[in-house]
């Protein structure tokens, strides 16, 4: 995939050098012929600007070579450093059009073959206008800095070339001077972007975070992934035009490896379809200790923290929910059991009812086998008592005494 992505911008990259080079060598011909100094300045800026693509080019070939040992995070960053050289090219075209800006007000030339040299003009600015546009889209697509850089760059060359237009009309009507002054506000643009992709390229060579926006996104795929009890020290970084990231995630300590491995699974999968450009996130589990949490406890009647635990877990007549806050019962209901009577299936039943209820621990002294996996596959906590009072069993529970529920206690 990414090097499909870089593949797409080197084609652009191409597509841009070769007009803006042909245009360029075209504009120093006429130019010649005619005798207009703006357009000679323009076409040195033209083939300014093929250089610049070329430079673009080679930076997305160079990303695009495979990770070898001394390299092993690839080569993406080429492409940032392309960004730089071409932001500090766009600076420079900035600079030497306020300087020949600066010569023409105080200049006078005769124009030759003035409507040649303005039909020049016009067709230059156009062509390079929608080969601008081309180059953003691809970049953006693709997610290229200095592919969009250059394309910015070449959409600027618009407001040259109506500097060209406006300078070549008013020198063939006597008003040279007029031509350095639009010059020189026009140049104030070219300045403007130019320092903004100098910004950006700077940012991703010093491994700036690429968006709150992306940021937002992996936080809510994240937060909405079941498993995933809560996350530290998500970092994310941009390398040319692609995106590496890592996070720390808690999940309950009895989880399995192939359960976890199943939770990160489905976090890389998630980030991938929503977020194309990240090359890779790194995913580190850590156990998730409960400040609070919710267990549930079958018991035979409702007598508050005294109800004695059922000796069934399908068929109990009540289930008693304890919120515990810092090891300590904080508050406590009864739900009544609607499966009781049910002649097949009883525990299945109780068990998808309770998980919805997203309580963390289930204690019970009998467990089937469906009701148990039922219970791990919704990552409840299953542990197992011998019998006492909801009071007891809690006791027991936080000072780590009841055995953790792996097998079922019966068969059927």
């Amino acid at each position: 995939m990414q090097k499909d992505y870089l593949k797409q911008g080197q084609k652009a990259a191409i597509v841009a050098g070769s007009t803006a080079m042909l245009l360029g060598l075209a504009k120093v011909g006429i130019g010649l012929l005619s005798g207009s100094v703006v357009l000679l300045a323009d076409a040195v800026h033209s083939i300014a600007d093929s250089l610049s693509t070329i430079a673009v080019w080679l930076g997305l070939k160079i990303s695009g070579k495979s990770p070898t040992k001394k390299f092993a995070y690839g080569y993406y960053k080429a492409e940032s450093i392309t960004a730089l050289i071409v932001s500090a090219l766009i600076l420079y075209v900035g600079y030497e059009i306020v300087w020949e800006s600066l010569r023409v007000i105080f200049k006078t030339y005769q124009l030759r073959l003035p409507l040649v040299a303005i039909g020049i003009a016009l067709l230059d600015s156009l062509i390079i206008f929608f080969i601008g546009r081309y180059e953003i889209k691809v970049g953006k697509k693709i997610n290229s800095q200095s592919l969009v850089a250059d394309g910015k760059e070449s959409q600027l060359h618009i407001l040259s070339s109506s500097m060209v237009l406006v300078g070549l009309l008013s020198t063939y009507f006597g008003l040279g001077y007029i031509e350095g002054i639009i010059g020189i506000l026009l140049s104030l643009f070219i300045f403007k972007v130019g320092l903004g992709s100098l910004k950006d390229s700077i940012y991703s060579l010093m491994d700036v975070s690429p968006s709150k926006e992306i940021e937002a996104k992996i936080k809510r795929i994240l937060n909405s992934t079941a498993g995933v009890e809560g996350y530290r020290d998500l970092r994310l970084r941009k390398s040319g035009p692609f995106i590496f990231g890592q996070v720390s995630i808690k999940i309950k300590k009895f989880i399995d490896v192939t359960k976890a491995h199943e939770i990160t699974d489905k976090i890389e999968v998630q980030t991938q379809e929503r977020i194309p450009h990240l090359d890779s996130f790194i995913i580190h589990i850590e156990p998730f200790k409960d400040i609070r949490q919710t267990v549930v406890i079958p018991v035979s009647q409702c007598e508050g923290m005294a109800s004695q635990v059922s000796n069934h877990f399908g068929r109990a007549e009540f289930y008693i929910f304890i919120t515990l806050d810092k090891g300590k019962v904080k508050s406590h209901k009864f739900k009544t059991n609607p499966f009781k009577t049910r002649k097949i299936r009883a525990g299945l039943a109780a068990a998808d009812w309770i998980a919805k209820e997203k309580p963390d621990v289930l204690i019970a002294k009998e467990m089937g086998a469906i009701s148990l996996h039922t219970l791990r596959d919704n990552l409840i906590e299953v542990h197992k008592t011998e019998g006492g009072t909801a009071k007891e069993i809690i006791k027991q529970f936080l000072e780590d005494k009841l055995e953790r529920l792996e097998e079922p206690t019966r068969k059927k």
